[in-house]
């Protein structure tokens, strides 16, 4: 499957999740195929270390052996910390999923006061 593919097969899983939890707005679809396409990346960065691992050894001039990080490991943690924060902004974390509930549930003043009337 192309990376092309493999993200439009996540924009639509996230349509889906949202609209099933009542989240989904049109002034999302950007943030939701940008969202996507940083799954994709993590994905493929997962792919990745899981398959050559997080650390490389390198000799040096006198011989030691170094551990060093590889560089995708760096740019996995990089996109685990964008796709959190995009997901947050879709309020699909259980933190923004409560900050959401809170928010509904709260006491509206102005609807309070019309109600009265």
């Amino acid at each position: 499957m192309t990376t092309e593919h493999r993200r439009k097969a996540a924009a639509r899983l996230l349509f889906r999740l949202l609209e099933q939890a009542g989240h989904l707005h049109t002034v999302d679809r950007y943030t939701v195929h940008l969202t996507a396409s940083v799954l994709v990346e993590v994905e493929a960065l997962q792919r990745f270390a899981d398959r050559h691992g997080t650390t490389y050894e390198v000799v040096g001039r006198s011989g030691d052996v170094y551990t060093k990080h590889r560089p995708e490991h760096q740019q996995l943690n990089d996109a685990r910390t964008r796709l959190l924060a995009l997901l947050r902004e879709l309020g699909m974390t259980p933190a923004a999923r409560r900050r959401v509930q809170i928010e509904q549930h709260e006491a509206d003043p102005l609807a309070e006061l019309l109600a009265r009337v």
